[in-house]
C-alpha cells in the first residue's frame, strides 16, 4: 500500500469473523485435547479389562489333560478319590491309580506306550508330554507299591519312559520292563530293549533280557531275575491266585523270582519262622520317592555289557 493511502475499511461481516477466529481456534484446540484425553482413558480401560480377563483365566480351574485310557481290567482299579475305572475310561495327568488284591488293568497312552497294572499296585501319572509330529516327549510315572509291566511307545524310542519308586528310578528305552515294589525294596527286570537303573548318583544300564537290578538299602545290585518272573502279568484274564474274575485271591505269587539268583538278595524272599518265602505277598503302600534320587551321567555302568 502506497504511503499516504488509507487502509480499506473491512466489512462488518469480515471484521466479525476475524474477531471470532481466536475463539474458534481455542475451541478446536480444547476439543482436540479432550479427544486425546478420552483416547488415553479408553486405552487405560482396555488394559484394565485385559488384565481382569487374564486374572480370571488363571483363577479358573484348568481342564485336566487326558493322556490315555483304560483298555482292559479285572476286579477293582480305582482313581484318586475312589472312582472305579472301567474299560474306555480316560486317564488324566496327575491321576493316582490303585488296584486291589485281585486287580489287573491295562492302560494305553497317547504315544502308544502302555502299562499293565498288577495286584495291590499304586501308581501316579506325574508327567506326560508328547509331540506327535516329532514323536518325542517325556513320560514320568511314580510307583509307590505293587507290580507293573511297562511297554515303551513312541516317546521311549528317542528318550526314556521313567518310573520312579521310593528307592530308585528306572527307564525303559524302546522295550519292556517289569517293576516290583515290595518290602522296602524295588526290583526292575528287563524283558526287551534296554533298561536304566538309577540310584544315589549311580546309573546302571541293562541290555540282556531277564537280567534285573534291585535296591538293597543304599546299594544297587544286579542279577538274573528270570525272563518270566511275574507270569500273572502275561494275561489280563488271570487273577492273583485264582482263575475266576472277581474272586478274592491270596495275593501275588512271587515264588518265581524268589527261586532265582536275584531272590537271595530280596528281603521279601527271606524265610520267616521256618515258613517258605515267596508264596503270597501283600503290598503296603510305600512313601513317596525321596528327593535327589536321580542319575549321575558321569558314573555309568553297563550290565552285563553296553551296546
Amino acid at each position: 500500500m502506497a504511503e499516504g493511502q488509507c487502509r480499506p475499511r473491512l466489512s462488518r461481516n469480515r471484521l466479525r469473523d476475524r474477531q471470532r477466529r481466536p475463539k474458534f481456534i481455542r475451541i478446536a484446540r480444547e476439543l482436540h485435547v479432550d479427544a486425546q484425553l478420552k483416547e488415553a482413558a479408553m486405552r487405560t480401560l482396555y488394559r484394565q479389562i485385559a488384565t481382569c480377563i487374564a486374572c480370571l483365566a488363571f483363577a479358573a480351574p484348568s481342564v485336566a489333560e487326558t493322556v490315555g485310557s483304560m483298555t482292559a481290567y479285572q476286579t477293582d482299579i480305582i482313581r484318586n478319590d475312589g472312582e472305579a475305572m472301567n474299560v474306555g475310561a480316560g486317564v488324566e495327568l496327575g491321576d493316582q491309580l490303585r488296584s486291589n488284591i485281585t486287580g489287573l488293568g491295562m492302560l494305553v497312552f497317547r504315544d502308544e506306550s502302555s502299562a499293565k497294572i498288577g495286584p495291590n499296585t499304586s501308581l501316579t501319572i506325574d508327567e506326560f508330554v508328547y509331540n506327535p509330529g516329532s514323536r518325542s516327549g517325556k513320560i514320568d510315572i511314580r510307583m509307590n507299591s505293587g507290580l507293573a509291566r511297562f511297554y515303551g511307545g513312541q516317546v521311549s524310542k528317542g528318550g526314556d519312559m521313567q518310573v520312579a519308586t521310593p528307592h530308585m528310578v528306572l527307564g525303559a528305552r524302546g522295550g519292556i520292563i517289569e517293576v516290583l515294589v515290595i518290602a522296602g525294596q524295588t526290583v526292575g527286570i528287563l524283558r526287551a530293549g534296554r533298561m536304566t537303573c538309577m540310584m544315589n548318583g549311580r546309573k546302571l544300564v541293562i541290555t540282556n533280557p531277564g537280567h534285573a537290578c534291585t535296591s538293597d538299602n543304599d546299594k544297587l545290585l544286579t542279577g538274573y531275575g528270570g525272563i518270566d518272573a511275574f507270569p500273572i502279568l502275561d494275561s489280563i484274564e488271570r487273577i492273583a491266585g485264582t482263575g475266576l474274575p472277581g474272586e478274592p485271591g491270596p495275593g501275588l505269587d512271587v515264588s518265581a523270582i524268589c527261586a532265582s539268583a536275584l531272590g537271595n538278595s530280596l528281603k521279601a524272599c527271606k524265610s520267616t519262622d521256618g515258613a517258605l518265602p515267596g508264596v503270597a505277598m501283600e503290598f503296603p503302600d510305600s512313601p513317596t520317592p525321596p528327593a535327589g534320587s536321580g542319575v549321575d551321567d558321569e558314573d555309568d555302568d553297563c550290565f552285563p555289557d553296553c551296546r
